[in-house]
């Protein structure tokens, strides 16, 4: 008797067919729908653009718009420049801030003037809110950083989420159900979010809009990954910081929904000190510095911004509780203890997942948790988690992630850090032998000796007579396994820079003499704010080979990633990591596994004997060089495949990953 397994869909049969992202595309930028941006800014963007321009053609295109003309003086004399002396002319502003600053500004200060489809008013009063805010923060970061053309960065933070707008008047009826379902991804991964929902993302359709516009690439790019920069890896140095830089400026734009979210939190710190320069106390005085030229440069723009909350007072209230929660947290390190009944910000907890990879839901709040004390753990709140959560150890359980052979895996918050992590407990079945408690904490004390941006990062593995388990790093996000479910073959770019990075983090490993034994898309991690790539479980594998095995011999799993020298009973090697990495690589390219069969043995006959089909053949948008890449990877004979990981990032990184 024989296991029947099936190799993954990449769409579920289940699900109607949802339009692509051309179909989309074509949809939103309908031309009945589509912004029009003025002619005199498109003008003087383009003229100013070529290396041989003349400022007299500048001056003359803007003298064509008496408007825009005082807008832009307007602007000049405001307290964005902080000019000695005033200017009285266009010439005078073009001598002295330059001509590509004149570009940017003409096409800033055009903005208002866009035209779009009636129905959302109060859409666009929140996109200027927000568009206004991160444009002024945009550049006065720029100008901290002492970047080039900080008035370019200024542009993007005005455009950058146009197509939210867009977005809104396509699916109006379904945008407010939208933001509810999704209400905890909208500030750490909207995009996500909105391919969910919507099947593209704003900030997609903000790039395809202005690339219509013939907007130059360090601006159009820089918008389409300012969720996700590291997807960028490709675009060069300028594009890569615009677009870390445009990250940075949401995330203050929205500080007063940051700062309720200490892992955020943390991480806005931690970028204000590491790209910035910027201690708390200097990003506090930044935001208040800065707050006043939000309403001057909304002043210019005759943009109302005060009909919604007053951005300055959003912003010193975002200051002030960044400093409020900054203290709490130094008083409970200090106290090591939470008072019963606190009201600590913490992120909602997240629902069951098939991986410790998870986005947030309506789980109990944790501000409610806090307010009884947490049972300590029992053997059955692996089956069943108590509605508030549970302690164990130094950690509080607060929802289930997932599920599998190994054990369960729960998000945790660990109080003495004010940090979440990803509690993995080993399954009684396997805990009940001591062989297999020593050997998972032996190999998770091995793989913690992995330091590296691209491997899920291992805490602590603890005993505690409850229970075996360790504590690892939270990834808020999905598995690589459901991404290429929901959304089919990764494009190009950004299969090759997700590649790249896993390889990395393989390699990272391989350097330590650190063998997987179990790569597959279910233990590759996508982090959804910044699109980086994580391996997790390093030689946990091992823990479960006896148990993995059923009564009549057949292997339980999908074999579809394994070396065909692991199924033939040899040692496991990094050359085997190797091909399991091509296997992987090949369901990226593909949205199918390379050796596809309805039983084990069939697949095992398949990896052991077959040729899979060229990558190329099945999807024919694959460059010649990622068909080779990944065939070379499948190579029957460890010898014939690359001889390092390292070897593999190499090649992928002269691609553009």
């Amino acid at each position: 008797m024989s296991a029947t397994i099936y190799a993954p869909s990449s769409v579920s049969s289940s699900r109607p067919a949802r339009p692509t992202r051309v179909e989309l595309l074509a949809t939103l930028l309908d031309p009945s729908r589509l912004p029009t941006p003025p002619a005199v800014a498109l003008q003087v963007v383009n003229a100013a653009s070529r290396p041989d321009c003349d400022p007299n053609e500048i001056i003359g295109f803007l003298g064509l718009d008496a408007a825009l003309c005082g807008k832009l003086l307007k602007a000049v004399n405001s307290c964005l420049y902080g000019l000695k002396q005033p200017v009285a002319s266009v010439g005078r502003a073009v001598q002295v801030l330059g001509l590509k600053t004149v570009r940017s500004l003409a096409l800033g200060l055009s903005l208002p003037a866009v035209k779009v489809g009636r129905g959302v008013e109060k859409s666009m009063r929140d996109y200027w809110v927000s568009s206004v805010g991160g444009a002024i923060l945009a550049r006065e970061l720029a100008v901290l950083a002492r970047r080039p053309n900080p008035d370019d960065d200024l542009v993007a933070g005005l455009l950058r989420d146009l197509g939210e707008v867009l977005l809104r008047q396509a699916f109006a009826d379904t945008w407010e159900a939208h933001l509810g379902r999704h209400a905890d991804r909208l500030v750490d991964d909207p995009c996500g979010a909105e391919v969910e929902s919507f099947g593209i993302d704003h900030a997609d359709v903000s790039a395809e809009l202005l690339r219509g516009w013939k907007l130059p690439d360090d601006i159009v790019e820089p918008i389409r990954y300012h969720h996700q920069p590291a997807l960028l890896s490709a675009g060069g140095k300028v594009q890569v910081e615009r677009a870390e830089l445009l990250q940075f400026a949401s995330q203050l734009v929205q500080l007063d929904v940051v700062a309720q979210r200490p892992d955020l939190l943390a991480q806005l710190l931690a970028t204000a000190h590491d790209r910035f320069g910027m201690t708390r106390a200097a990003l506090v005085e930044f935001l208040q510095r800065v707050a006043p030229k939000v309403e001057s440069f909304a002043a210019v723009l005759n943009q109302d911004i005060g009909q919604c909350p007053d951005f300055a007072a959003i912003l010193a209230a975002g200051a002030t509780e960044l400093v409020n929660l900054t203290v709490e947290n130094s008083r409970d390190r200090l106290s090591g203890t939470t008072r019963v009944g606190a009201t600590r910000r913490l992120l909602p907890a997240v629902p069951a997942a098939q991986t410790h990879a998870a986005p947030p839901d309506a789980s109990p709040a944790p501000e409610q948790c806090l307010r009884v004390e947490l049972p300590e753990f029992r053997p059955e709140f692996a089956h069943q988690l108590p509605e508030c959560g549970c302690r164990l150890g130094g950690y509080e359980l607060r929802s289930l992630l997932g599920r599998g052979a190994m054990g369960v895996v729960f998000k945790a918050f660990e109080p003495s850090l004010h940090r979440y992590v990803a509690l993995k407990l080993l399954a009684p079945e396997l805990a009940a032998a001591p062989s297999a408690r020593q050997r998972f904490a032996r190999e998770a004390r091995v793989a913690a000796a992995i330091q590296h941006e691209n491997v899920v990062a291992i805490y602590a593995v603890r005993d505690s007579g409850a229970a075996s388990y360790l504590a690892m790093e939270y990834v808020a996000g999905s598995c690589l396994e459901t991404r290429v479910q929901e959304h089919g073959p990764m494009p190009v770019v950004l299969h090759t820079a997700t590649a790249r990075q896993i390889a990395a983090g393989l390699a990272a490993a391989h350097a330590k003499q650190i063998i997987h034994r179990d790569i597959k898309p279910a233990n590759i991690l996508i982090e959804a704010e910044t699109g980086r790539a994580k391996l997790t479980d390093f030689g946990l594998a091992r823990v479960t080979d006896d148990a993995r095995m059923t009564a009549d011999g057949a292997l339980i799993g999908t074999p579809f990633y394994m070396a065909p020298e692991i199924i033939q009973g040899e040692a496991a090697t990094p050359l085997s990591d190797l091909f399991s990495l091509g296997a992987v690589y090949y369901l990226m390219a593909t949205g199918r596994v390379p050796f596809p069969g309805q039983t084990v043995a069939a697949v095992f006959n398949a990896v052991s004997s077959a040729e899979p089909v060229p990558p190329r053949r099945a999807r024919p948008s694959v460059p010649e060089w990622l068909d080779q890449l990944i065939l070379r990877l499948l190579r029957k004979d460890p010898a014939d495949r690359y001889p390092t990981a390292a070897a593999v990032a190499a090649v992928l990184a002269e691609h553009g990953g």
